[in-house]
């Protein structure tokens, strides 16, 4: 490839990482930038993991034993960045390896800090307020993870950074604007498609670099029976918290 080439593959890689951002609008913008990159030059997501597939590992966090709700707000940290953990003990030694794109594993360790410590304060707040402190913070992360999840389909608009185009438009091959086509929520096939292409690129990459290096693992399940009113009230909580933190300290590191 030449060195236009790369310079397109560079940027598209950034705001493919950019759709892994909290909010809405902008996770939803730069994945519509992408694929407009990708579609303009004749490229491929293929092409943009050839460029680079290195995949690394990282610490999210020492402990032998996690609370239900920490398990649980683990899974929805990997979920929201294209990571994959790993619980490992060795010796003494407990660690929760979070293992990805180094992009991406860096957005993971300081989603999963940030908002491990925000379900902990949430909890020092509301225990008197609770019977059951451990379901109350089940509920918080579900519903966090709801929201995180809901903000990868969220409202979408379209164009490039140097168009004009309007919101819910998009330019075809030759500069005339067409409608988007939107699934009710805003988001585009096209935004589906290339997410889609994403998750599997890097469910891939993770499961050859884990059986690579740990060989086979176990899958450990397990159930979270919780205080119903203390949960719910844990969902309330989670409602408010603020998933747009992390935006402007992910922008700076690229």
């Amino acid at each position: 490839m030449d060195k236009a080439t790369d310079e397109i593959l560079a940027k598209v890689k950034k705001l493919m990482a950019l759709g892994e951002s909290p909010s809405e609008s902008e996770a939803a913008s730069a994945l519509e930038k992408a694929r407009t990159l990708l579609a303009r030059y004749g490229l491929s997501v293929s092409d943009v993991e050839a460029k680079e597939t290195e995949v690394v590992e990282g610490v999210l966090l020492e402990k032998r034993r996690l609370r239900a709700w920490e398990s649980h707000l683990v899974w929805v940290v990997t979920r929201a960045t294209f990571t994959q953990a790993l619980h490992v003990t060795r010796g003494d030694t407990s660690q929760v390896l979070i293992i990805g794109r180094e992009v991406n594993t860096a957005a993971a360790a300081e989603l999963f800090k940030y908002l491990h410590l925000t379900v902990l304060k949430l909890g020092r707040a509301h225990g008197k307020e609770v019977y059951h402190l451990d379901s109350f913070k089940v509920g918080v992360v579900e519903r966090i993870g709801e929201r995180l999840n809901e903000s990868a389909d969220g409202e979408a608009w379209c164009g490039d950074a140097d168009d004009d185009v309007a919101p819910g438009k998009k330019r075809s091959a030759k500069g005339a604007r067409e409608p988007s086509t939107t699934d009710g929520s805003g988001t585009t096939a096209a935004d589906r498609a290339l997410m889609v292409q994403m998750t599997v690129a890097s469910e891939r990459e993770n499961d050859a670099y884990i059986k690579s290096k740990y060989g086979e693992t176990k899958a450990k399940r397990g159930g979270r029976r919780v205080d119903a009113d203390s949960y719910h009230r844990g969902r309330a909580a989670g409602e408010g918290v603020n998933l747009n933190r992390q935006i402007g300290a992910r922008q700076a590191r690229r």
